[in-house]
């Protein structure tokens, strides 16, 4: 499955599509629990007559008189329309939905549907629909209080007054309560939606070690004596397949920090990366120039930072053309010009096509791909966000239209970890 459909399947957002002829085509998991139906119970079938079919007052719901369907038949968009639908056991779902025409060479295939559960906020609504109410009602009885108030005593009514004062008090305490609550629904909705960014995530990032797997399980079916280089490529597959779960765990500590620094090679790090690659690289015909210009080993994440090198180097590939090219990788100790932070940079560089200032410009951004169905648009903006987090930084500059003056170049620095530097520094003592 494409990775944009396997991150569909993992929104929290209710899709499906229908034909042409409003009969489910794909549905996907989000829907599915919403509705409370299998994919095979709706496969195939008219969904306004499935899910559509009544109104909340429990009055038939005329396809005629479906917002949906007269976009559908218009070949036009529907948006955040609020309907009620039915689940498989006969309850109804408050959803928010939108609908949009499938195009396929200039020409209608069918519709896509999206369903975001309202639920908490049709309840939501409700209750201040009922406070509201109450709220009137406690204006009304104020005013009658008044009414009453004329004719007594000013002692009596003074009494009254504070009395009708600690009524309002306490309804303006109920509706700040109410409002809060609110507030903390809609928080929660939010921690749901950044959920669904992190599975998507972790689905981006499974695809680069079963990559290499497949590039290194490449190069082991086409050694016929299976040689002890073979057979460490063997080893670096198994190697990658314990990287995956690695990555999952990764993603889901995201926000909570990277791993602990060790000492890396520069040199051994870039041909790790390399290595993984090996089979495309022989297979798009592109050359590697090596650039090591006094890098010495230093203390970093080397997981975290395999994982940027890894997406560079495949971006990279990705921009070359099937003629060939060069990729150019440098490596240099330095410091960091505004911090004075000692650290390492590392390069990549291709001949490609290059990128716009346009492009350039959101290439780091969530979901902002260039690669159509190909990519998830979360490969960057993954890497950069690694890289900021150990104090580093990901940079691009790119030139349109290939060649020696064209192509793009990806900068990465990565801060040295000085703790760990002084603990291995020999002691003067």
């Amino acid at each position: 499955m494409p990775a944009v459909l396997a991150v569909l399947q993992h929104v929290p957002v209710g899709i499906y599509t229908v034909d042409i002829h409003g009969c489910c085509a794909q549905i996907n998991e989000a829907a599915l629990r919403l509705l409370g139906y299998t994919e095979s119970e709706c496969l195939g079938k008219d969904m306004h007559a499935l899910v559509h079919y009544r109104y909340p007052d429990g009055k038939p719901y005329p396809a005629a008189d479906c917002p949906l369907l007269h976009a559908r038949e218009k070949n036009d968009t529907a948006t955040n329309i609020d309907e009620v639908l039915w689940t498989k056991n006969g309850d109804p779902v408050y959803v928010t939905c939108s609908s949009a025409p499938v195009m396929l060479a200039d020409s209608v295939t069918g519709t896509v549907v999206t369903l975001t559960d309202a639920s908490t906020r049709h309840r939501t609504e409700q209750r201040l629909l009922r406070a509201e109410a109450e709220q009137r009602e406690i204006l009304r009885q104020r005013d009658a209080t008044a009414r009453i108030e004329r004719d007594l005593a000013q002692e009596e009514a003074i009494r009254q007054r504070e009395m009708s004062a600690a009524v309002e008090r306490a309804a303006a305490e109920q509706l700040r309560q109410q409002q809060k609550m609110s507030e903390e629904r809609l928080l929660q909705s939010e921690r749901l939606a950044a959920v669904g960014r992190l599975a998507a995530s972790i689905s981006h990032e499974i695809n680069n070690p079963l990559e290499a797997v497949t590039n290194l399980l490449y190069l082991v079916r086409n050694d016929p004596s299976l040689s002890s280089e073979s057979g460490s490529y063997v080893e670096m597959a198994e190697k990658e397949l314990a990287r995956v779960s690695e990555i999952v765990a990764q993603t889901l500590r995201f926000q909570r920090g990277g791993a602990a620094p060790t000492l890396c090679s520069p040199e051994e790090l870039i041909e790790s990366v390399l290595a993984l690659h090996q089979g495309r690289l022989h297979h798009r015909r592109i050359v590697i120039d090596r650039r090591h210009k006094d890098s010495k080993p230093i203390f970093c994440p080397e997981g975290d930072i395999r994982q940027i090198l890894n997406n560079l180097v495949g971006n990279a590939i990705d921009a070359m053309t099937e003629k060939g090219g060069t990729m150019t990788i440098r490596t240099k100790n330095m410091r960091d010009p505004h911090t004075r932070t000692a650290g390492l940079r590392i390069s990549v560089s291709d001949s490609g096509h290059g990128m716009t200032l346009d492009t350039a410009s959101q290439i780091f951004e969530p979901f902002y791909t260039t690669k159509g169905d190909g990519g998830s648009g979360l490969g960057l903006w993954i890497s950069s966000t690694i890289a900021r987090r150990h104090g580093g930084r990901l940079n691009v500059r790119s030139r349109t239209g290939g060649g020696p003056r064209g192509g793009t170049t990806f900068s990465l620095f990565v801060p040295e970890s000085q703790q760990d530097a002084a603990k291995a520094a020999p002691s003067t003592h």
